[in-house]
């Protein structure tokens, strides 16, 4: 087929969409259900969304995934294998149950898990894909996004995303969900204070977990399979990005479908995912500031 991307009218597209986020938000309600409870569970929702996702494309457009191009297959499946790794051994929890223990009760620090997530999100959602586009599918990497000139272009709609979301950030440290889940880790807090240097830290190995993240969902998945299918490729996407969220709160996981939409499709006009990664992690900073204000904190 080559990469020559696929014309399809734009009410196919959002019948695609339509239909791709009535499922996912099934898979979504079931995970919170009882899924969670189901060990392994994760990979099988990844290969679900995306079995449906495929499905509804050839019924909708005749479209089969063997028909796609040798380099769109590769990035569909390498990106499945990628996240399926990451949330099953990428995350703290990992680290806690395998690698704390041979670590000396007096050199243990939370913030130690974190770091262990943010290199695994980094290796697996960054380094391999850039690799992999680099090496195996010999594409230039800016054709996949990576790349931060040129891409600011359009720097006054993420201006414009983060202002209408900080009332909405703000709301929701307010909920018992978010100030559980946030800051995402309890090493910064000492009692009722927060140190101002780990704080620091911490953000900055928090920004480049957006970054490898929005590389990954918006540059690797989204430009592998849009060179073929164009801006249809970004339910593929969502649905995969949403999966991701899963331990998150629940209104956190649907919202992430509507975030997933927007910097997709913002990623494709202006062919850059640098800045939703900018745009992402300073939404994430300002719900970290909000649910520590909600606390009372103080710093030190």
């Amino acid at each position: 087929m080559g990469n020559q991307s696929i014309e399809i009218e734009s009410r196919v597209f959002w019948r695609l969409a339509a239909a791709c986020i009535a499922v996912l938000l099934l898979l979504n309600w079931s995970w919170y259900a009882w899924g969670r409870e189901v060990p392994g569970s994760l990979a099988l929702y990844i290969v679900v969304g995306s079995a449906v996702y495929f499905a509804l494309l050839r019924w909708l457009t005749g479209i089969r995934f063997s028909g796609l191009s040798s380099e769109a297959r590769f990035v569909v499946i390498s990106s499945m294998l990628l996240l399926i790794v990451f949330l099953g051994f990428g995350r703290s929890d990992t680290f806690h149950r395998l690698f704390e223990p041979f670590i000396p009760e007096d050199a243990r620090t939370p913030l130690l898990g974190f770091a262990y997530f943010a290199t695994c999100s980094v290796l697996l959602r960054l380094v391999i894909p850039y690799l992999l586009v680099r090496f195996k599918l010999r594409q230039p990497p800016r054709e996949y996004g990576y790349v931060v000139r040129g891409g600011t272009r359009w720097r006054w709609v993420y201006v414009a995303l983060f202002v209408f979301m900080v009332p909405l950030v703000v709301w929701a440290s307010t909920l018992p969900d978010f100030q559980a889940s946030y800051p995402q880790t309890r090493g910064l807090m000492t009692g009722n204070q927060v140190s101002l240097r780990l704080f620091i830290l911490y953000h900055l190995a928090y920004f480049m977990m957006f970054l490898s993240g929005e590389s990954f969902w918006r540059g690797y998945m989204t430009f592998g399979l849009g060179r073929d299918l164009g801006v249809t490729a970004l339910p593929w996407m969502v649905m995969m990005y949403s999966i991701g969220h899963y331990a998150k709160p629940i209104l956190e996981v649907n919202g992430s479908i509507i975030a997933g939409f927007v910097l997709g499709y913002l990623a494709l006009r202006h062919r850059s995912f640098f800045l939703g990664a900018l745009l992402h992690w300073s939404i994430a900073l300002t719900m970290d500031l909000a649910v520590l204000y909600q606390r009372g904190v103080t710093w030190h």
